[in-house]
């Protein structure tokens, strides 16, 4: 399987010129800038300020600053700078520690009409401590490509602490492709949580957000990159995307280096629904393989209480870096259903040859359940230490309930007290139980997938 290519540089530049974007180059500019942030912003939509103006360490825009920029400069620790409902078609940079961007219903960040460059490839950049962003839209902030340029909607910078994004929305935001050249330069993000093997990216929540319709190319929707550590992402709803839904990184920026790992985190009570890499919506993909939540790399990070449907994956656990291990990812009481292009659940580097392997794993108490294809597959994982237990493995139709990729380098794992409608001890796993389901109930709207054999 082709797997994602990361924009390093759109984690490295706040805004600009991204040379090399997701092709190894390093950009020769200052990794830590900020984006520049257009002095007269336009506001289409009459103000409807909910908040008293100057008042309770509140800094309105357009009552008390007439921009985003001259309302962050005025702010100080504990401020909260306010946008009004409103279509705004500026960036934003917020550099000082312990304010809020807030909006409200309405405030909507548009791009329609912008052509991304250096100054407008990240609609909301924040480096600092103790910043949150919240109830804020983003759209429409689309660049015909291939390009160099890397469009994201909220970057978290490196060596940035204690940032909290929740109840914001980034959709139809990304790339146009152009199918008729073979040049694959695509890589956009909604929200990029970035570390720098250097400068460590701490205590970040994404929560309650929902990104849509993005067009990603070879990158993802919402991604823990590198030296993130005690991150969270949790309650959000991500659907209809044709790249990876969650990522968690690793070794992207330096192979070598243990610290650029993301690590210490949760992935939990998520929707995440309709993503896929179909190569004839994605022309950096040759297959459909993108998962609905995915750890690359990532280690000790705990991932439970999600929904997944309808992706061509629905969770991995892998590491795509040859010689290198993901270990301690504890999936639990997740429930997946239609992940039918290649798995429900996913564990081991795809190559054994290419990438790196999994340790110390633990998949228990998931439901997952499919029609085609598998609903666990185990890749280039062969260590004790991985345990899948006490999970209930149900195909139907076409569906696979097990499959082993790579022979003795697939096997060795502990597999034990698992519901299959497959007998396990074909495959040398004989502490399972072979069930016949007798009938399956996909409640999407509630999230629940009741099997009963």
């Amino acid at each position: 399987m082709k797997k994602i290519t990361v924009c390093l540089a759109a984690a490295a530049l706040a805004c600009g010129l991204l040379a090399g974007c997701g092709s190894g180059k390093t950009p020769e500019s200052d990794p830590t800038a900020a984006p520049e942030v257009n002095a007269e912003p336009e506001v289409t939509a009459e103000p409807a300020v909910t908040a008293v103006a100057g008042e309770n360490g509140i800094i309105t825009v357009g009552t008390d600053a007439a921009t985003i920029a001259e309302a962050v400069e005025m702010a100080k620790a504990g401020d909260v700078v306010f946008l009004p409902a409103g279509t705004y078609t500026e960036s934003a940079a917020v550099e000082k520690d312990g304010i809020t961007l807030r909006g409200e219903d309405g405030t909507v960040f548009d791009g329609t009409g912008i052509d991304i460059d250096d100054d407008n490839s990240v609609v909301i950049y924040v480096k600092g401590s103790g910043i949150t962003v919240e109830n804020i839209e983003i759209r429409n902030f689309i660049i015909e490509g291939p390009s160099d340029y890397c469009p994201i909607g909220i970057q978290v910078a490196k060596g940035s602490s204690d940032i909290t994004v929740r109840n914001c929305k980034v959709h139809d935001h990304g790339f146009k492709y152009d199918y008729s050249t073979d040049d694959d330069n695509y890589n956009a993000h909604g929200i990029y949580v970035s570390g720098g093997v250097n400068r460590q990216t701490t205590n970040v929540l994404v929560e309650g957000c929902e990104l849509y319709n993005l067009h990603l190319g070879s990158s993802e929707s919402l991604v823990f990159n590198g030296n993130v550590v005690g991150f969270e992402a949790r309650g959000n709803y991500i659907h209809d995307c044709d790249n990876i839904g969650i990522d968690a990184i690793g070794y992207e920026q330096d192979e070598d280096n243990d610290n650029d790992s993301a690590r210490n985190g949760k992935i939990h009570g998520n929707r995440v629904e309709g993503i896929c890499s179909d190569p004839a919506v994605n022309p950096t993909y040759d297959s459909m393989c993108a998962d609905g939540i995915y750890v690359d790399g990532g280690r000790d990070i705990e991932i439970f209480d999600n929904f997944v449907i309808n992706c061509d994956i629905g969770i991995e656990v892998a590491s795509e870096h040859a010689g290198k291990v993901t270990s301690g990812i504890n999936v639990h009481d997740n429930v997946l259903a239609y992940n039918n292009s290649w798995a429900g659940i996913c564990i081991g580097g795809y190559d054994p040859e290419e990438t790196g392997t999994a340790k110390a794993c633990t998949i228990k108490n998931n439901t997952v359940y499919n029609t085609d294809s598998y609903c666990i597959v185990v890749q280039y994982a062969c260590d004790e230490s991985n345990v899948i237990e006490d999970n209930i493995f149900a195909a139907g139709e076409d569906g696979i309930a097990y499959g082993d990729e790579f022979d003795e380098l697939s096997r060795g794992n502990t597999i034990r007290n698992n519901k299959f409608t497959i007998d396990m001890a074909e495959f040398g796993y004989p502490e399972n139980e072979q069930i016949t389901v007798k009938s399956v109930t996909v409640d999407k709207e509630n999230g629940n997938v009741k099997i009963d054999y």
